[in-house]
């Protein structure tokens, strides 16, 4: 096997795809894929952000603003992939009744 070969399997396989994600292309999304990420997502954000307004901060050990950065950035990460793997939870029922609705315009 030659060494392009090799780099070239090394670079087309993804991790994503190891672990089961879709195999569609990057930036096509289909409307209920992206309706999903928009409702789940959107929730999972504002339950993050309930969370933190609710914890109080420790006088002891405080991060500061880099702390406050981290834990934004931790949290929208976490809020987009809770919204990819369990957000056709909340998304569906939702999708439904909106696709009715476009069909009911139409």
């Amino acid at each position: 096997m030659s060494t392009s070969s090799i780099l070239s399997s090394t670079m087309t396989k993804s991790p994503l795809l190891a672990a089961g994600e879709k195999t569609q292309a990057p930036g096509k999304l289909t409307s209920k894929d992206a309706f999903q990420d928009f409702v789940a997502g959107t929730f999972f954000k504002e339950m993050f952000k309930a969370l933190r307004s609710a914890e109080g901060e420790t006088p002891y050990i405080n991060g500061g603003q880099a702390e406050k950065m981290f834990r934004s950035q931790l949290d929208q990460n976490m809020a987009e992939s809770m919204a990819k793997t369990h957000g056709a939870a909340f998304s569906n029922g939702l999708f439904e009744q909106f696709q009715h609705n476009l069909d009911a315009r139409v």
